[in-house]
C-alpha cells in the first residue's frame, strides 16, 4: 500500500467536481531522495481527486500545460497523466512546495473549467440537434400523412392491390435539411402480396405510358416483394397527384390481372378437357384392336366344325317336321 502525504487540496474551493490533486505517493519516490547520493530532480506521483476526462487528459499532456509551466518559470518540469495519477517529472519536493504545486493547481483548475464548458456546449449542441431532428421528423410525418394512398373517386375493395403506408425509415436521412436531394426514392408497402401476374404488370408498358401521359416522365416503379419503390420522385410530388395515379394504376392492374388469370385458367381447363377426350379415344381405339391371326384357306378354325354339325342337326330336325330347305 502506497504511503501518502496530504498537501493542501488543489481543486477549486466550492467545486467538488473540479479536477485537483489529493496526495503524493511517497513510496513511489526514489529510495535515495534526501540522501547524500540522492538525485536533485526526480518524478513525483500525485493522486487526482477524481478520474480525469478524455479532454482533461489531452490538455494536461499537451502544449497548453507545457506553455503554462514555462511561463511560470518551471521549464524543466513535465506533466503526464497515468490513469488516476499525475506524474510530475524532473522536479523535487522542495520545488513543489516552493510554488510549483500552486501552479499545477491553477493549471488543473483552468483545464477542468474549460473542459466542463466544452461539455456543456457539446450537450447543448446535442440537445439542439435532437430538437431539430424531432421537428424534421414531425414535418416529414405531416407530409407523409397528407399523401393519398387510395385512388381518387373509386372505392377500393379489400381484394384489390393498393398501398398501405409509406416506409418513412427508408427515406433519405438528409430529408428536410439543406443537404437534401430534390428527387429520391420513396418506398411504400402493398396492402397484400402481389400475384405473379400483377408483378409483371405493375412496372410494365401500361404503367410507363400512364406516368408519361400524366407528366411524370422521370418517375419509375419497381415492385420488390411486398414493397413498391417509387424512384426519382419526392413527397411533394406524391402529394400533388402522383400517389393517386399510382393507386389507380394498382386498382386497374388488379382487375386486368384477374381477367388475365381467369382467361388463363379457362384456357387451361379447355386444354385439359381436350387432353382427356384424346386420351379416352386412344384407350377405346386401342381396346378394339385384335392381334389374333386370320384362318388359312381350307382350314377350319378351331371350334368351327362343332358349330357346323350343330347347324346341320338343327336343319335335319326342321325337315323332319315338314319343312323344306332352300337349295343353295
Amino acid at each position: 500500500m502506497s504511503q501518502t502525504t496530504r498537501p493542501v487540496t488543489t481543486s477549486r474551493p466550492g467545486d467538488p467536481q473540479a479536477l485537483g490533486l489529493r496526495s503524493i505517493l511517497t513510496d513511489l519516490l526514489p529510495r535515495t531522495v534526501h540522501t547524500p547520493d540522492g538525485p536533485e530532480r526526480y518524478t513525483v506521483s500525485a493522486v487526482f481527486t477524481r478520474r480525469p476526462t478524455a479532454g482533461e487528459i489531452e490538455a494536461i499532456n499537451g502544449a497548453e500545460a507545457r506553455a503554462s509551466l514555462e511561463s511560470a518559470h518551471y521549464p524543466r518540469a513535465t506533466l503526464k497523466v497515468s490513469d488516476r495519477r499525475l506524474e510530475i517529472g524532473n522536479t523535487s519536493l522542495e520545488e513543489l512546495a516552493g510554488g510549483l504545486a500552486a501552479v499545477i493547481s491553477g493549471l488543473l483548475a483552468r483545464i477542468s473549467a474549460t473542459d466542463e464548458a466544452r461539455s456543456h456546449v457539446a450537450a447543448d449542441e446535442v440537445a439542439d440537434h435532437n430538437q431539430r431532428e424531432a421537428q424534421r421528423a414531425a414535418s416529414i410525418r405531416e407530409l407523409v400523412d397528407a399523401i393519398p394512398l387510395s385512388p381518387i373517386g373509386f372505392v377500393q375493395h379489400s381484394e384489390e392491390l393498393g398501398l398501405a403506408r409509406l416506409v418513412t425509415a427508408l427515406l433519405p436521412s438528409t430529408l428536410g435539411t439543406e443537404f437534401a436531394s430534390r428527387r429520391y426514392t420513396v418506398t411504400a408497402e402493398f396492402t397484400r402480396p402481389p400475384t405473379r401476374t400483377e408483378l409483371t404488370m405493375i412496372d410494365g408498358p401500361t404503367a410507363r405510358a400512364l406516368l408519361d401521359e400524366a407528366g411524370y416522365t422521370a418517375v419509375t416503379l419497381k415492385p420488390r416483394d411486398r414493397r413498391l419503390e417509387i424512384h426519382d420522385t419526392n413527397l411533394a410530388e406524391l402529394t400533388d397527384g402522383l400517389a393517386a395515379i399510382i393507386a389507380a394504376h394498382l386498382a386497374e392492374t388488379t382487375q386486368a390481372a384477374t381477367a388475365r388469370d381467369t382467361e388463363t385458367a379457362a384456357e387451361a381447363t379447355r386444354l385439359a378437357q381436350q387432353e382427356e377426350q384424346r386420351a379416352e379415344y386412344i384407350r377405346t381405339a386401342a381396346a378394339a384392336i385384335s392381334f389374333a391371326a386370320p384362318p388359312e384357306p381350307g382350314r377350319s378354325v378351331p371350334g368351327q366344325d362343332d358349330e357346323i354339325s350343330a347347324e346341320a342337326s338343327e336343319l335335319g330336325e326342321w325337315e323332319d317336321e315338314g319343312g323344306s330347305a332352300a337349295v343353295s
